[in-house]
């Protein structure tokens, strides 16, 4: 069942200019009736606004209603809670994931730039010292003066 404009500014207690700017806004989307009316679903109206909370009523058949549907209200809690937790536990995990393979990267990188300086030495070839020594130096071995 949709709401209209009028009846979802009752169901949040904000102002229906509240909610048609958010429908123009895209925060909310709702689709216009020929009519020219909009039709908002709850679940859409309440992901941006929160329902407007329900009065407490002091009569008895209302109090005892109201236990009843805690109980049922109570296994929500729990399985949501339980959703809750396991989602925690996978975000942790994944935590742990990608901090290792942050290491790894690091590792990898500063490994490479070694690579890299061992390759780049090799390729520059002997260094100025030995090239100024003679044919006759290099042969007998004199040291450099």
């Amino acid at each position: 069942m949709a709401y209209t404009l009028g009846e979802a500014a009752k169901a949040t207690g904000i102002s229906k200019a509240s909610i048609s700017r958010a429908i123009n806004s895209g925060r909310i989307s709702a689709v216009k009736n020929e009519s020219g009316s909009f039709s908002i679903e709850p679940v859409e109206l309440h992901r941006v606004y929160s329902p407007k909370s329900a009065t407490v009523s002091n009569t008895p058949s209302e109090t005892m209603r109201n236990t009843e549907g805690n109980t049922g209200n109570t296994l929500d809690s729990n399985v949501l809670q339980a959703r809750l937790d396991a989602a925690l536990e996978q975000l942790r995990d994944r935590d742990g994931t990608i901090g290792d393979l942050r290491q790894r990267l690091d590792r990898s990188d500063e490994e490479r730039r070694e690579a890299q300086a061992r390759v780049i030495g090799l390729l520059a070839g002997p260094s100025p010292t030995e090239s100024k020594r003679g044919f006759f130096g290099r042969l007998f071995g004199r040291p450099d003066e």
